[in-house]
């Protein structure tokens, strides 16, 4: 008998078949639990369901003949296949979630930086040529820059020193310079002063570096404990992992027992008292100094603790906006966008994609209330991004979720965690009440900032009234307390 036959001869038995359809369905199964994610009732469910098909396919296998007999048999097969690709589903599910959490490194990022126009291409045709590199303000970055680039790239650089960044884009943009190395931490400090910067500009090359970022660890019980998220956003180049200014600063508290949410802004130009440094500087400044900084400063200012960190390279939030299908964001304004795509929002509810909503969330000068209302729509936006995450659809999606966060979000929390949530929603069912609170305060300037002493630099001095209420809203959370909207 030829191979061709006897393979088609062993395919046919009920044996072979149902035994496939019994490996199909073990792998299937085990995946499902390692992945986590359902309760035990519906885990219980969809078990029972398997286990169902399994013994009805395998008494029409084996007490049926003729045509019937061969149709279960191919039944049996595809389900077998659909178990298969279930599985994989499912392992990619988990598989995907663990890139985006237990986050514990920040990245630093040291750039080589040429005007756009610039004839200068690679590091070679820098060679011997002196880069401008600001040794003052960022010293341990610059002498890090100088040994990666000569033990990663062979190339030595050499180095004019500059005091001030100002000086610096002034004279790379008029060629008095052929280039500048700065960290992307400090991107921003030239933009203070220059917000074409980075159309006017292009990277040459960078290196980087990872350091922990010592956060002490969090000992909350999701299912159970209140606990606190720092919602961090930054728009600047490489990794979400980058150090860099934080332009969103947003404290989220999780009630799990009472299913409320309190969303509390603070505005990026905050004077604080750094957490660790001990001097004031404003609040986006942190960041520079790792998110942990971010955290600690947000801690000392609010007398409370922040459990975990979630990091979002805020350029990157329409991917998760459209992997989840859009949002309904409420807006207090109708306006037209600056930014392209030129979103026209109305008052009220609008459903908007993924660069619909970043353009939302980046609007300013449109609004009667500037800075203050961005922050206001910040936080429309992660209520509207929950509203539709706790729905139980997620499900489907799961895994194109997961995938289009992996590279654009940085969660310090653990995937046991993350899948405790999911599950505990599941199975309560129960919708989430999301109270929003905003810290205000009053324009000033600061030419003693720590980050940018000497600069005239617009601040905003706390309202201590707004601190303080916001420090009992989320102690009360604490204490296992309904909040008030």
């Amino acid at each position: 008998m030829s191979k061709e036959k006897n393979k088609e001869f062993i395919l046919s038995k009920k044996s072979v078949i149902i035994g496939i359809q019994v490996i199909a369905s073990v792998i299937t199964v085990f995946f499902i639990y390692r992945m986590g994610l359902l309760p035990i009732k519906y885990f219980s469910t969809v078990v029972g369901i398997v286990v169902a098909l399994l013994v009805l396919l395998g008494i029409f296998v084996y007490k049926t003949k003729g045509k019937i007999n061969w149709f279960a048999k191919i039944l049996s097969l595809i389900l077998s296949l659909f178990l298969v690709i279930g599985s994989g589903y499912a392992m990619k599910g988990g598989n995907l979630l663990s890139r985006v959490t237990g986050a514990s490194k920040d990245t630093h990022i040291i750039s080589i930086i040429v005007d756009k126009d610039s004839s200068y291409k690679t590091l070679s045709d820098l060679s011997g040529v002196k880069i401008a590199a600001n040794f003052q303000m960022d010293k341990s970055n610059m002498e890090k820059g100088v040994e990666l680039f000569e033990q990663k790239h062979k190339y030595k650089v050499s180095t004019d020193e500059y005091t001030s960044y100002e000086n610096m884009n002034r004279d790379l943009l008029d060629g008095t310079i052929p280039a500048i190395m700065i960290s992307e931490s400090h991107r921003g400090f030239l933009k203070e002063f220059n917000e074409n910067f980075d159309a006017q500009t292009r990277v040459i090359e960078f290196v980087s570096y990872e350091v922990d970022t010592s956060i002490k660890k969090a000992n909350a019980n999701v299912s159970e404990d209140t606990y606190s998220i720092f919602i961090t956003g930054i728009d600047t180049y490489g990794p979400v992992s980058s150090v860099s200014r934080s332009d969103v600063n947003m404290i989220m508290t999780v009630n799990p027992n009472e299913n409320q949410i309190l969303l509390t802004s603070i505005p990026r130009d905050y004077h604080v008292e750094l957490g660790t440094i001990g001097a004031m500087d404003k609040l986006t400044h942190a960041g520079i100094y790792g998110v942990g900084e971010s955290i600690t400063t947000l801690e000392k200012l609010l007398n409370i603790e922040i459990d975990y960190f979630l990091k979002v390279n805020f350029s990157s939030v329409e991917q998760i906006v459209d992997a989840l299908g859009g949002v309904e964001v409420y807006s207090q304004n109708s306006f037209t966008t600056r930014t392209e795509p030129y979103v026209q929002i109305k008052n009220g509810m609008n459903y908007l994609n993924g660069s619909e909503s970043l353009a939302f969330v980046r609007e300013r000068y449109n609004l009667p209330d500037g800075d203050n209302g961005r922050v206001r729509n910040q936080q429309e936006l992660i209520k509207g991004m929950i509203n539709k995450a706790v729905s139980p659809k997620i499900l489907t999606n799961f895994d194109s979720i997961i995938a289009s966060v992996s590279d654009s979000m940085q969660l310090s929390m653990s995937d046991g965690d993350v899948k405790s949530i999911i599950r505990h929603q599941l199975d309560t069912g129960k919708s989430w009440e999301i109270v929003q609170y905003q810290l205000s305060g009053f324009g000033a300037t600061s030419n003693t900032t720590y980050s940018m002493p000497g600069w005239d630099l617009y601040v905003m001095n706390p309202d201590f009234d707004t601190v303080n209420h916001a420090s009992d809203l989320i102690e009360s959370m604490e204490m296992n307390q309904r909040i008030q909207p």
